[in-house]
């Protein structure tokens, strides 16, 4: 089921890809190929739970360091070296109905952050972390040392528009049931803390 639910959605990526090379709007260009990376990401996750057998967990600490990759290599900042990643994802694991929104969080935050927080070929670090705070909670953050979102957005004459990114980012949080917060000082951090749902155990020791 995972393994045709990848490929199905590889194909929608495609198609998006191929319809967004058409388009002669950059404005339009780019958000085509924003969705083509929501749809990639929910992709790279049915084939980590295709690739594990994981039906009903998932390894959280490969699976983000792919999908940042990913991102990174999408947007064609994983060659230079201009935007260094720091992944620091616990060993974790995680029920997939979790780990769908959170992957689309960090799709959302990565993708803002390599647009906005390095504006003029700046360079800088990106981190993405992922921990269990206690036995209930989990902690998810995205941070850069960037100009922030607000300079960013103004440097690229996107001042008066309202991003999709952000909306999605707090209506994913509220899907995970956590409290998202965001600081911009030196840089942006978005923050989300939020009850972990407990694994089903390994059905192989049932």
């Amino acid at each position: 089921m995972h393994h045709r639910v990848k490929n199905n959605l590889q194909i929608v990526a495609s198609l998006l890809n191929l319809q967004a090379g058409r388009i002669t709007q950059p404005a339009a260009r780019e958000e085509f190929a924003q969705a083509r990376d929501r749809v990639r990401a929910l992709a790279t996750l049915h084939r980590y739970l295709y690739a594990e057998g994981g039906l009903y967990n998932l390894n959280m600490q490969s699976f983000v360091r792919q999908l940042c990759g990913q991102i990174m290599h999408a947007i064609g900042e994983a060659d230079d070296g201009r935007i260094t990643l720091d992944i620091q994802v616990e060993d974790l694991l995680m029920v997939p109905d979790q780990a769908v929104p959170l992957a689309l969080i960090v799709t959302e935050a990565v993708s803002n952050t390599i647009k906005y927080a390095f504006p003029d070929g700046a360079r800088g670090t990106l981190e993405v972390g992922l921990r269990q705070v206690d036995k209930m909670r989990a902690c998810l953050w995205i941070a850069d040392d960037g100009v922030g979102m607000a300079a960013g957005r103004v440097r690229r004459g996107n001042e008066e528009r309202s991003g999709i990114g952000l909306q999605l980012i707090r209506g994913f949080a509220r899907q995970l049931g956590g409290e998202l917060q965001m600081f911009e000082e030196n840089g942006t951090r978005y923050v989300l803390v939020f009850v972990l749902q407990q694994p089903e155990p390994d059905q192989d020791d049932i």
